[in-house]
């Protein structure tokens, strides 16, 4: 691995991967590539636990903030720029590093996607503007009839899958499991170097607490919201982030702190579990799990570990 690999630093939310990612970047002269499906949305920074000023500062990061928040952001997305950003971070002598907890992003890289069809302009217009017209469910039941199989491997499935599902089925006559199987990949596979951040559950679960009652309490989480329906982004693709929906409901009086620190914390954890499992079962074999970890341990001391061992498999 070493030099010819790209570090990754990953794990479920809460684990402390920002911190550990920009400490590694600092030792390596490095910059962090966000593997995060809702930090790339423009206004999403609290809900998401985005980087803060004081981090984006301390090591440059792409794909953070910079996507207009009614757009799009999937795993295929996330490749192809992720092409060009580790171009461009290499021309300038310097070393990427992945960090994030949406495993499909990553998978992306080290298992290529198909190469995505291309679709009549006019025709997917007319089709999304059907779509859009959908309950979740109908949409869900949509997509599940179309392509059973991807259905009872992915669940439940959100609105943007189930959209590019039924689309793909019905403007290519192939399921999009089809293309996945066998349509070809867009680029060669990228070689990571894994490390993944696990806490034992009981501590795991106390910190997204924390961070729910502090950033709801502490009157910032409602603050963005606040503002974000101002510029009615709460109908925009990236208002399905966790909690956004509760923390909407608290602003507009409907519901209380208590409950909706609750509600946030409990749906957080939920995610937290599904994160845990993926990176138990898809991530390559030589990927090395931090595991035990109490918050005796720093995150300089692991990003020491991580830069060692990552120069030592060279």
């Amino acid at each position: 691995m070493g030099s010819s690999s790209v570090p990754a630093v990953v794990g479920p939310t809460a684990s402390g991967k920002t911190a550990v990612a920009i400490e590694v970047a600092r030792r390596l002269g490095g910059e962090i590539i966000s593997l995060d499906s809702r930090q790339a949305y423009r206004g999403f920074v609290v809900g998401t636990a985005a980087p803060s000023a004081d981090e984006l500062a301390a090591a440059p990061h792409h794909g953070v903030g910079f996507l207009d928040p009614r757009e799009r952001y999937g795993a295929g997305r996330f490749a192809r720029l992720t092409t060009g950003w580790l171009s461009d971070i290499r021309a300038r002598g310097r070393i990427p590093i992945l960090a994030g907890g949406t495993g499909l992003f990553l998978r992306a890289l080290t298992h290529p996607m198909f190469e995505e069809p291309p679709l009549d302009p006019a025709r997917r217009a007319g089709l999304h503007a059907q779509l859009d017209e959908l309950e979740r469910d109908e949409l869900v039941r949509w997509a599940t009839r179309l392509d059973p199989a991807l259905a009872a491997r992915r669940r439940p499935l959100d609105r943007q899958r189930a959209t590019r599902t039924v689309e793909l089925a019905l403007l290519t006559g192939e399921p999009l499991t089809g293309w996945m199987a066998s349509g070809p990949t867009e680029r060669p596979p990228l070689r990571t170097a894994t490390w993944v951040l696990e806490w034992p559950a009981p501590l795991l679960r106390e910190r997204i607490a924390g961070r729910a009652d502090a950033l709801i309490r502490g009157g910032a989480w409602p603050k963005e919201v606040r503002g974000l329906v101002a510029r009615g982004l709460d109908g925009s693709r990236a208002f399905d982030a966790l909690g956004y929906t509760d923390v909407a409901a608290l602003v507009r009086g409907e519901a209380s702190v208590d409950d909706t620190v609750e509600r946030v914390s409990r749906a957080t954890w939920r995610y937290a579990r599904r994160q845990r499992t993926w990176f138990r079962h898809q991530l390559p074999e030589d990927a090395v799990v931090l595991d035990s970890l109490d918050g005796s341990t720093t995150p300089g001391q692991l990003a020491r570990r991580i830069v060692n061992e990552w120069r030592e498999t060279g």
